[in-house]
């Protein structure tokens, strides 16, 4: 018995028949067809890692660039914040710290009275207000300093080449850093 032949399906697409893996025939007018250069080929690899590193070298100095512009506006508003940080502390513990000098001066008095308490509270604020940056100015001998020293009174002066120079402090000046707070009030000798 014979068997009829198949009948296409209209829903099934074609087989795609294996190509021939010898590749096309050649043409016979033309030969077979050329090979690529080998030397060729790398030399186009290499031109492109060329252009390739060439462009991510350009990208890393621009973000380089770009870093150290970051830097140097960061660094700026530090700069500005620790200013402005000192600025309020000066508006807001200075006249505090002030205030505490005021009453280092009276328990200075109380203990010249031989009063021990009043030396050891002296002492205990003066260690207060170097801990915050105040501190107070050496007692000097020598000539009337007017950036730290304000004269308040005047001594007939023991021979002529101590005039102008300092005869005794009459108050404690104190500083800041190098600000100074409050002048250190002296007595000059004079030569009248």
């Amino acid at each position: 018995m014979t068997t009829p032949p198949p009948v296409p399906q209209p829903d099934v697409p074609p087989v795609p028949q294996p190509a021939d893996p010898a590749g096309p025939p050649p043409d016979p007018r033309t030969g077979p067809a050329p090979q690529p250069d080998p030397f060729a080929v790398v030399a186009d690899a290499v031109d492109g890692m060329r252009e390739e590193l060439a462009a991510l070298g350009d990208q890393f100095r621009r973000r380089l660039l770009n870093d150290r512009e970051a830097r140097r506006g960061l660094d700026g508003l530090l700069t500005e914040l620790d200013h402005a940080r000192k600025a309020a502390e000066g508006r807001i513990v200075q006249p505090l710290l002030y205030d505490l000098v005021l009453l280092v001066d009276r328990a200075e008095r109380q203990a010249a009275l031989d009063d021990t308490f009043a030396g050891s509270v002296a002492a205990e604020l003066l260690a207060l207000l170097e801990k915050y940056g105040m501190t107070r100015i050496p007692l000097t001998g020598g000539p009337f300093n007017p950036e730290i020293q304000e004269a308040v009174g005047a001594i007939a002066a023991p021979s002529p080449e101590q005039s102008g120079e300092v005869a005794e402090v009459a108050r404690h000046g104190y500083r800041m850093d190098e600000r100074v707070v409050r002048p250190q009030q002296v007595r000059v000798y004079t030569d009248r």
